[in-house]
Parts: C-alpha cells; structure tokens; sequence
C-alpha cells in the first residue's frame, strides 16, 4: 500500500468517526414527558394538514446548511436545500403522487423524473424524498418537563433531553503504527472535551404540534447548531416542475 492512499483511507477513517445523538438519562429530570414529545410528533405526522419545516445546521463559522421542506398530505412534497457553499446554489426535490423530480434551476436541462419503479419502492418502505426527516425520539429518552417558556417571544410547553456523544469505534492500519495510535488518540481526547449538547422541543400548547426542534450546548438557545422550526400555513401549493409538466425533463430508468 502506497503512502497516499495509507493518508486517503486514514482520512475516510477519520470522517467515519460519527456522533449519534440518542436521549439519555439526567440527574436533574424531575419528570419524564418522553411520551409528550413523541406524541406531539406523531400527530404531526398524522394530523392530515398541510405544514411546513424550515432547518438550519451549523457546520462551522463560515458554513451553515440551509432546507425547507413543505408536506401537503396525502402525498405532495417540496424540499429545497443549500449546503452554503457559494457557487453550489441550491437543490430541489418535488413529489406529487407517484412521481418525483429532482433538480436545482428555472431551466429545464437541470430537472430530471425520477424512475417511476424507484419512486414506489421508497413509498412502499413507507419512507419520502425529504433529506429532512424528523429526528427520532428513542424509546429509552428521557425528557425534562419544562412547563411553560418563552422563545423568541412565546409561550411554548418545553422539553428538554440531554444528548450522549456516542462514537463509532473504527480499527485501521497505517505504515507508520505509532503515529496512527497518536492521532486516534488526539481524536478521542477531543471528542470527550466537546462541550454537552441539549435537544429542547417546544410545543404549541393549543394544537399541541412542534414549533421548534433545537440542539444547543447549556442555557445557548438563542444560539443553536441545530434548528428546525414547523409552521402550518392553511395553504401549500405544490406541482410538478413547469418544464416536466409539459414533458421536457427527462426520465431516469
């Protein structure tokens, strides 16, 4: 194995080390509301009406990832989403029925028809085109009960978990054994001294839906990392894009 690609594959190695973010227990909870907050999601899912989630993630000081997804049950979808690297500009996937497009421009040589056969199997697995999927509440999470809170000027129910940092153990080899060791073990000494994440939901006490979704470190909410914010207008429109309405996109098989 040449050196280069010894750097390439401990790079991906690298990049492989991941966090999942699962609920886990707190000294301080005083009440598990665990069952609230999955509840307030699955009548979102459930609640027949037309919503949309607008998210943004920070990746670093320069960079922040953009989406909006709009749901207009039973079965019409819009996401557009921005990495935030100038120049990329942005990418759409629309869902209307049995069909979906992908695409990124007005024009219509940048919109392409998803293969009808590939659009079904993804809606017989119950799944949709939306890179913005809810996160999960696991079965084992536990949730503070916050009561009534103010954000960004109203009340809200609040809830809120702590997120354990779990890592993806990853075995590799590299020519030079002694340096691999010692960055493994700079990796893991940074990863333990990353500040505590919180997950707070905050849940329109009235339609008893989520209004905000956020992960921020202790008492930073006016500064998440992680933000989805739910809106449910009384009206969304969603159509096929206007080029492939007409048959000018082609069609993957």
């Amino acid at each position: 194995m040449t050196a280069a690609v010894a750097r390439r594959r401990f790079a991906m190695k690298i990049l492989a080390v991941a966090f999942s973010f699962l609920c886990g227990a707190s000294t301080e909870v005083s009440a598990d509301c665990r069952d609230e907050v999955a509840a307030a999601f699955e009548r979102l899912r459930n609640s027949g009406r037309p919503y949309r989630k607008e998210v943004t993630r920070v990746i670093s000081d320069q960079q922040a990832f953009h989406g909006t997804v709009e749901f207009l049950p039973p079965d019409r979808m819009r996401e557009i989403t921005s990495n935030g690297v100038p120049g990329y500009g942005i990418v759409e996937a629309i869902r209307v029925g049995q069909r979906a497009w992908l695409g990124g421009g007005i024009w219509p040589w940048t919109w392409r028809e998803l293969d009808p056969g590939t659009v079904q199997m993804v809606l017989e697995q119950g799944k949709d085109f939306s890179t913005l999927s809810d996160q999960p509440i696991a079965a084992d999470a536990v949730f503070e009960c916050l009561g009534r809170v103010e954000y960004e000027g109203t009340a809200y129910l609040g809830y809120r978990a702590r997120l354990d940092r779990a890592r993806a153990i990853v075995t590799f080899t590299l020519p030079d054994a002694a340096s691999s060791e010692a960055q493994q073990q700079e990796l893991s000494r940074k990863l333990e001294q990353m500040p505590q994440d919180w997950r707070t939901v905050f849940v329109d006490p009235e339609r008893m839906l989520p209004v905000y979704d956020l992960v921020a470190r202790e008492n930073q909410l006016d500064r998440p990392t992680n933000k989805a914010q739910y809106a449910y207008p009384n009206r969304i429109r969603i159509e096929p894009p206007i080029w492939c309405s007409i048959g000018l996109c082609p069609v993957d098989r």
